[in-house]
């Protein structure tokens, strides 16, 4: 019996030829996944926008708390500045003190009345002696 001998499944120029194959997919992906970091997403354009109208919404805020601006002027109505405002109601309050709460009076009892008695007695006894003379 003569024995043949086998070749290798695994030759030197296959074994190459895999390697190589599985760095260019892999560069291939890396490469795909550096350039998808530079394009912006919807996500991304959403904030960005988000950001750019909050900041202008927040100078202008800023704008009428510190600066006097016409709120109406037909009528004459101008805004001030906050810090003016506040002292402005600083200076009227200490000008006319408020005085403390004092006790709440309780309103008296309702008189209960019958339909009966109705047409011919006013509800209220007060409004009785302001008719008569």
């Amino acid at each position: 019996m003569i024995k043949k001998q086998q070749k290798p499944t695994w030759s030197f120029s296959r074994v190459f030829a895999g390697l190589v194959l599985v760095l260019l997919i892999g560069g291939l992906i890396a490469l795909v996944v550096w350039q998808r970091q530079g394009i912006p997403t919807y996500d991304e354009q959403r904030r960005e926008l988000r950001l750019k109208n909050l900041a202008e919404l927040n100078a202008e805020n800023q704008k009428i708390l510190t600066q006097y601006h016409w709120v109406d002027k037909n009528k004459g109505v101008v805004g001030i500045p906050i810090e003016r405002a506040m002292q402005l109601v600083l200076s009227d309050l200490q000008a006319s003190r408020p005085h403390p709460a004092g006790p709440i009076n309780t309103p008296a009892p309702a008189q209960t009345s019958t339909p009966a008695s109705q047409g011919t007695q006013p509800a209220n006894p007060a409004a009785k002696r302001s008719d008569q003379p």
